[in-house]
């Protein structure tokens, strides 16, 4: 071989080494990067758009603290990239924010909220998933496992997790709708609510909005079945309650309990203490709260949570034996639908 075909050879042979040896470290990169899971943590409102605002608090600044320390602590695991989709005083639409989320291929989009209801009346955790197919089965679960954080952690009250269609039968929550678009999962995580005296200590400090965060991170690292060396934590194959897929969007309860029936079981006209016995029942979605009044309806007591476990209750309330004495319950269902029982006279 000439001395020219000879170093011709010679460059060949290099270029082919290269291009195996880079072939070697990309094929492993690529692999790892298909196992690796993508969540997007949307700190909700920002901007002009302020969230819910009682006395002394502003939801858009919650929701950002609460933000921060979930993807602090969710990063200590292993195989997870966070991205946020605001980590300053930004204001984005709701499409903006889906779109971030299908930009970086995201496996799940948080948007993370603080409640208030219209009258001030409820109260504890709740969670909104989207309501089609296999959306509906991964926010069903990763709902779930919110929840069961909130509960275990706090002991805070949970109101479950909901779906709700809009008019056109669509998603009504925005994000929600604007990650189905996309083909992105997403949920809506309600921490507590911010008008109720029965939530009340469980945000009020830099530290408790912190905490939220650390129990977000753990019920997406349960779902993923995550790892962490630095928490020393294992959730390979950790549980989820699954649920079945349906072809037809699942449709928020829009009727109020069916069964709201009172009696009196029996009178202490000496102690003033009134015992009641309560039959209530929804076939939908359960009976979440009750409340009662002593004088037929002209003042209620503060609302209870129903006890899950039967359709009856007896309970015990003081009676005031004045000129207006009749008993009176009025009960909830999961969507804050309420029926009123029959007023029994005492």
């Amino acid at each position: 071989m000439n001395p020219v075909k000879r170093q011709m050879s010679k460059i060949i042979q290099l270029i082919l080494t290269i291009v195996l040896a880079i072939s070697s470290i990309s094929m492993p990169m690529r692999a790892e990067a298909k196992e690796n899971i993508v969540v997007v943590i949307d700190p909700g409102h920002g901007g002009t758009n302020l969230g819910a605002n009682p006395p002394g608090y502003v939801e858009k600044e919650m929701t950002l603290i609460t933000a921060l320390a979930m993807k602090e602590e969710l990063e200590k695991y292993q195989g997870v990239t966070v991205y946020l989709t605001r980590n300053t005083d930004a204001e984005l639409s709701l499409e903006q924010r889906a779109v971030m989320a299908k930009s970086v291929n995201a496996d799940f989009l948080y948007s993370l909220h603080y409640n208030m209801s219209a009258n001030h009346f409820f109260y504890g955790s709740e969670v909104w998933a989207q309501s089609t197919g296999t959306n509906y089965v991964k926010g069903y679960a990763q709902g779930q496992l919110f929840l069961n954080e909130f509960v275990s952690n706090y002991g805070l009250f949970s109101r479950g997790v909901k779906v709700k269609l809009g008019k056109s039968g669509n998603e009504y929550y925005g994000i929600l709708r604007q990650s189905e678009k996309l083909g992105v999962p997403a949920v809506i995580v309600e921490h507590c609510h911010l008008d109720h005296m029965n939530d009340a200590n469980y945000y009020n400090s830099t530290e408790k909005l912190q905490a939220f965060g650390k129990s977000d991170a753990t019920a997406v690292a349960k779902y993923f079945g995550l790892s962490s060396q630095v928490l020393a934590v294992d959730y390979s194959n950790y549980p989820k309650t699954l649920v079945t897929a349906s072809a037809t969007p699942k449709v928020q309860d829009l009727t109020p309990p069916e069964i709201a029936t009172l009696s009196v079981s029996s009178r202490n006209v000496t102690n003033k203490k009134l015992n009641i016995h309560v039959t209530a029942a929804d076939s939908n979605t359960g009976i979440m709260y009750y409340a009662y009044s002593k004088d037929g309806g002209g003042s209620w007591s503060a609302l209870q949570p129903w006890p899950s476990a039967t359709d009856n209750l007896t309970i015990e309330i003081p009676a005031s034996y004045g000129p207006t004495r009749s008993a009176v319950v009025a009960v909830f269902n999961s969507y804050d639908g309420m029926t009123l029982s029959n007023a029994v006279a005492y």
